[in-house]
């Protein structure tokens, strides 16, 4: 006589070498692969985003040249265009390199490091250009306002220094982690 055979049920974890089986890992799988599209879902309409900046940069570029009364404002206003089009093109790519093309978690300390300061960059860098156009603009028309440009600008040093404090700490920490891993190796 065969034994009858019984519905699958999700399984716990494999205790052996820490992976799911049966149902849940199918659907772990399913619910990796439906992020990874929202992913790149999000960062391709980040970078229609960034073309559509580029483009009205372009306009406000030509917009200044044809009419020469405002044109530095307009090409101010195009440069800040460009710079934030760019920043929001950096972190599509960002989006797009790290959550979708590697798909995978930062399982290595300095993975982490890189990711994190690879995106502060980006944004200590939007912030500082768009402090230093705002110092532009608002310098010859309302100098009593360039307090939130010198504002800005001060907080894209603070992100600086702050990245500068988190590279030394997590730097020493991964020097504590790999001589503690071969430490453990020699016993």
């Amino acid at each position: 006589m065969v034994p009858s055979a019984k519905p699958s049920r999700p399984r716990a974890p494999d205790k052996e070498n820490g992976k799911q089986t049966g149902f849940l890992a199918g659907a772990a799988d399913a619910f990796i692969v439906a992020a990874a599209a929202l992913y790149g879902l999000a960062a391709l309409s980040m970078a229609a985003v960034s073309l559509s900046l580029v483009v009205v940069s372009l306009t406000r570029v030509y917009a200044a040249f044809a009419t020469s009364e405002t044109a530095e404002t307009l090409l101010l206003d195009a440069v800040s265009s460009l710079v934030i089009s760019v920043a929001i093109l950096d972190v599509a790519k960002y989006v797009m390199e790290e959550e979708v093309l590697r798909s995978r978690e930062l399982r290595m300390p300095h993975e982490a490091r890189e990711a994190v300061t690879k995106f502060m960059v980006i944004i200590a860098l939007v912030v500082s250009i768009e402090g230093i156009v705002l110092v532009f603009e608002l310098g010859k028309d309302a100098p009593e306002l360039l307090i939130y440009p010198v504002l800005l600008l001060s907080v894209s040093v603070l992100i600086v220094v702050g990245l500068g404090v988190f590279q030394r700490l997590s730097l020493k920490s991964e020097a504590r982690l790999s001589t503690g891993s071969a430490e453990d190796a020699e016993d």
